[in-house]
C-alpha cells in the first residue's frame, strides 16, 4: 500500500477512534441526542473516507491498520453504559428471573410474583416493564450463561457480547479470504459506526446473530450446507429474523438444509412446549404495539399484519433471485429491515458483514442514516421528527431515483421504432415526399 494512501487511511481511522471516544464520554446519550447525532455523523464520515481509501489497498500494513482501528474503537466504547437502548438491562433481568426458577415468558417485571427480584440498579432501567420477555430460547440460554459467571452485571453482559462480536469480525475476515476477496474489505464491517455503537456501545444481542449468520455463510461457501442450516437455526433461536436467510441457501430437490433448520428450531422450543402460547412471551404484543420507527409498509398503511405480509412477499421474491450468496443476501436482508413493522438501528447490524462481501453504496449509506431515528429523543413527548425520517430514507430514495432515470433512459434510447421513430418512418414512406 502506498505510504500516502496508508497515511490517509490512518487519518480516517484515527478520526473514527476519536469520535468513538467522544461518544463514550457522554454519560447518557438519550439525554444528549443532538451531540450524539453530530458525533455519529462525524464517525460515519471518517468511516466512509477510510473505506474509500482502503478499497484498493492490500498488504499486511493495510490489514493491520484495519484491525488496530477496529480494536481501538471497540475498547473505547466498552466502558460506556448502554443509554441509547437499555436492552442489556433486560438481558440481565431475564437471567435473574430464570435463575430464580421462574420462566421470563410467564410474568412481566411489574408482576407481583417478581417483587422479591426487584432492585435499584436493574429494575428501574427496564424498558416495557409490563411486557414479558420477547427473546427466543437460545438468547435466554446465553443470558443464563453470562449470569452464572457474573450475576447481575451489565458490564459482564457487554463484555460477553463484545467477545462474540469480535469473533464475528474474525469470521468475516476468514470469509473474505475464502471468497478470494481483499482482506481490507473487513473495514466495511469492522469500522462501521452502526456496528460499533449498537453492538459495543449498547450491547445488543444482535452480536450473536451476526456471528452465527457469518459462520453459516462460511459453511455454505465451503459446501457444508447442512452445518450452515443448523447454524442458521441456532441464529433464529437467538432472534427470529435470520430465518429469512434460509431461502438463499435452498436448492431444488435438496430439502435436507430446510429439514435440519426446522429440526434445530423445534429442538430449541421443545423445552417450552408446556408453556403453550406463553412460550412467545410478549412477542405478538411487540409486533403490534411497538411504534418507535415504523417500517416502509407500516408508514403507508398502519397495519402490522400488512407489514408482515409485505415482508413475507419480499422474502418469497428473494428466493427467486439468482446470484451468489452475498449478492442475494444484501437485498434480502436490507429489504427485510426496511419493510419490517419497526426499524431499530441495530436491526441493520447483520446486513453489514454481507456488505463487506458485496459492497453497495446505498445500503452502506443507510447504516449511516438509520441512527437519525434517535432524533426521537430530541422532543418531548418523544417522537421521530419528519426531517429525521427523510434523512433515514434518503440513501434508498436517491438510489431508487437514479435507477428509475437510468431505466427510462435505456428504454427511450434502445427503442428507435418507438412513437417518434414510427412517425418519421410513416412520413418518409408518404408518396411524393422522398
Amino acid at each position: 500500500m502506498a505510504p500516502l494512501r496508508l497515511a490517509g487511511a490512518a487519518s480516517a481511522g484515527g478520526g473514527l477512534v476519536a469520535f468513538c471516544v467522544a461518544i463514550a464520554r457522554i454519560p447518557n446519550l438519550a439525554e444528549a441526542p443532538a451531540r450524539f447525532l453530530l458525533l455519529d455523523a462525524g464517525a460515519f464520515i471518517c468511516y466512509g473516507l477510510g473505506v474509500l481509501v482502503l478499497r484498493r489497498a492490500g498488504g499486511r500494513g493495510a490489514l493491520g491498520l484495519v484491525v488496530v482501528v477496529a480494536a481501538a474503537c471497540r475498547l473505547a466504547l466498552l466502558p460506556a453504559a448502554p443509554t441509547l437502548s437499555t436492552d442489556a438491562y433486560r438481558y440481565v433481568w431475564d437471567a435473574r428471573v430464570a435463575a430464580a426458577g421462574i420462566s421470563p415468558y410467564r410474568h412481566p417485571p411489574v408482576a407481583p410474583e417478581l417483587v422479591a427480584l426487584r432492585d435499584a440498579a436493574i429494575f428501574p432501567r427496564l424498558n416495557h416493564p409490563t411486557w414479558r420477555s420477547i427473546y427466543p430460547p437460545a438468547a435466554e440460554w446465553f443470558f443464563r450463561g453470562v449470569y452464572a459467571v457474573a450475576p447481575d452485571s451489565v458490564r459482564a453482559m457487554k463484555i460477553a457480547l463484545g467477545l462474540v462480536e469480535a469473533g464475528a469480525a474474525l469470521l468475516v475476515l476468514v470469509l473474505l479470504r475464502a471468497l478470494d476477496l481483499p482482506s481490507t474489505r473487513l473495514a466495511i464491517y469492522a469500522w462501521n459506526p452502526l456496528v460499533l455503537v449498537e453492538l459495543w456501545g449498547s450491547a445488543h444481542l444482535d452480536a450473536i446473530v451476526v456471528a452465527l449468520v457469518v459462520a453459516a455463510a462460511l459453511a455454505s461457501v465451503k459446501g457444508r450446507r447442512a452445518v450452515a442450516a443448523i447454524l442458521l437455526g441456532v441464529a433464529t433461536l437467538v432472534k427470529l429474523y435470520p430465518a429469512a436467510l434460509l431461502v438463499v441457501m435452498l436448492r431444488r430437490r435438496d430439502w435436507k438444509p430446510a429439514v435440519l433448520f426446522a429440526a434445530t428450531v423445534l429442538a430449541g422450543y421443545l423445552p417450552l412446549l408446556h408453556l403453550g402460547r406463553d412460550a412467545l412471551g410478549s412477542l405478538p404484543r411487540y409486533v403490534t404495539d411497538e411504534r418507535f420507527n415504523p417500517g416502509l409498509a407500516r408508514s403507508i398503511v398502519d397495519s402490522p399484519l400488512l407489514a408482515l405480509l409485505a415482508l413475507a412477499l419480499w422474502v418469497a421474491w428473494s428466493a427467486l433471485r439468482r446470484g451468489s450468496l452475498a449478492d442475494r443476501a444484501v437485498p434480502l436482508i436490507g429489504g427485510g429491515i426496511v419493510l419490517g413493522p419497526s426499524v431499530f438501528p441495530w436491526y441493520a447490524a447483520w446486513l453489514v458483514p454481507f456488505l463487506a462481501l458485496s459492497p453497495s453504496v446505498p445500503w452502506i449509506a443507510l447504516t449511516g442514516t438509520l441512527p437519525f431515528a434517535y432524533a426521537f429523543f430530541l422532543s418531548s413527548p418523544w417522537a421521530i421528527p419528519m426531517w429525521a425520517r427523510v434523512i433515514e430514507a434518503s440513501p434508498l430514495a436517491i438510489a431508487g431515483g437514479v435507477i428509475l432515470v437510468q431505466r427510462v433512459h435505456i428504454l427511450v434510447t434502445s427503442r428507435p421504432s418507438g412513437l417518434l421513430g414510427f412517425r418519421r418512418l410513416k412520413k418518409a414512406e408518404t408518396p411524393g415526399e422522398h
